[in-house]
């Protein structure tokens, strides 16, 4: 099946105190959308790359793909205001006839090949998604607005979920429509009452947020 990627790049990174945006923060001696751009590009499991930039950041995330020699880029768009809004800007570069997408967030810019490849499967079974997650090994707790706990959470069936996620085009296209939000795409499809599944993630896939994750990243490449 044609599988397309939807590299999603527009996040600001105030917490990661850089000048610039977050995917064009350095991440060794590129910026750090290079890795995650690379590694979708060399995937034998994706056929093409929309990549969407921070607004005003198009230029130079086509130089940089470009530079790469990534030829699976078909467009770079403008990201929205809210994730949501970014993911409708790359999904509306995805053509009819595209069996597949995959959505991977940039601040992940560690990208396992067999992660991919299991997000995919499940879709060739009926799913309406797949996403990969960590179990949470931590306790977790609600906690009110001031500071108290509201309740303990069982931490059985709790897991953390990651990205790459993958959906049916039309799947994820449906869930978008309108102005839903959602802290992930996996949240929009079940909203829309779409069947996900869960398959393992990898470690590998912590997200960049702070100077320290940064640094993490940097010491594995």
């Amino acid at each position: 099946m044609s599988v397309w990627a939807i590299l999603v790049a527009a996040g600001r990174g105030e917490r990661l105190g850089a000048d610039q945006p977050k995917a064009f923060a350095k991440l060794g001696d590129l910026p750090l959308l290079a890795e995650p751009l690379r590694r979708l590009d060399e995937s034998a499991w994706v056929d093409a790359v929309v990549v969407v930039a921070p607004p005003g950041w198009e230029e130079p995330a086509i130089l940089l793909a470009e530079e790469l020699g990534a030829g699976k880029v078909r467009a770079c768009v403008a990201g929205g205001e809210t994730r949501a809004g970014s993911v409708r800007a790359g999904i509306a570069e995805v053509p009819g006839e595209a069996a597949a997408v995959l959505v991977h967030d940039a601040a992940r810019p560690l990208l396992p090949e067999a992660v991919i490849e299991r997000v995919l499967a499940p879709l060739v079974e009926g799913w309406d998604g797949a996403v990969p997650a960590l179990p949470v090994p931590d306790t977790v707790k609600r906690v009110g607005p001031e500071g108290g706990v509201v309740e303990t959470l069982p931490r059985d069936g709790l897991w953390a979920v990651q990205t790459p996620q993958a959906f049916p085009v039309e799947v994820l296209r449906r869930a978008l429509a309108g102005d839903a939000q959602a802290t992930d795409c996996a949240g929009l499809v079940e909203a829309a009452g779409g069947r996900v599944k869960v398959v393992p993630g990898d470690p590998l896939l912590r997200k960049v947020t702070t100077a320290d994750d940064l640094a993490w990243a940097a010491a594995l490449l």
